[in-house]
């Protein structure tokens, strides 16, 4: 089941009615009260994230459900222009958002970067290529993926390698959404910027 997408912007509105929503839907699935909490839990840090992007930044909020299977869906629209660039940049302290602090900064990043600037930002927006990879051929409709799991397993390889693997897998073992969800993933299909969470109980 899908249900009708909600309009969040950064500024904040539309994030209780969201947030209602969730709990509204787990509770409807029959998940207890911690559940339903973790599931809250998860589209506030989602919300979270979306604040901290400078700039006005719209997207589409929306549950999908199969039993007790979740995904929390936000798609924003990439703005492309120079103008809107050029806002975004002035917007942000020190002239970029790359004030990553955290795991949830690190996708707020990636996110933003999508929506405004993705060709030239988008491998460093990545973390790590390796756990980016690219899908569908050359059509305009193909989409660049990056999946938490698979940065964990890619982290988890490079263990005693490279000396910042320590402090990434610290921010991990500190994030709410890297502690309750079963995967994130950030995708970038066409025009459109999207994060998905996704949670079974």
């Amino acid at each position: 089941m899908k249900t009708t997408p909600v309009s969040v912007k950064s500024s904040g509105a539309g994030m209780s009615e969201a947030l209602t929503l969730t709990e509204n839907i787990g509770a409807e699935s029959g998940l207890d009260k911690k559940s339903v909490l973790h599931l809250r839990l998860l589209s506030e840090e989602l919300f979270g994230m979306l604040r901290g992007i400078a700039g006005d930044v719209e997207a589409e909020y929306w549950l999908e459900t199969e039993d007790r299977k979740f995904e929390l869906h936000l798609k924003s629209a990439v703005k492309m222009t120079d103008e809107v660039r050029e806002q975004f940049l002035s917007a942000s302290s020190d002239g970029k958002n790359y004030a990553a602090k955290g795991f949830m900064g690190k996708l707020r990043v990636i996110f933003a970067d999508m929506i405004y600037y993705t060709k030239e930002a988008l491998p460093y927006a990545m973390m790590n290529s390796a756990v980016a990879y690219p899908m569908g051929g050359a059509s305009v409709e193909s989409s660049t993926v990056w999946s938490m799991r698979l940065y964990k397993e890619e982290l988890q390889r490079e263990k005693g390698e490279k000396e910042d693997v320590a402090e990434k897998w610290d921010e991990l073992e500190k994030s709410i959404v890297a502690n309750i969800a079963d995967d994130v993933k950030v995708k970038l299909v066409g025009s459109s910027a999207e994060i998905i969470i996704f949670k079974a109980f």
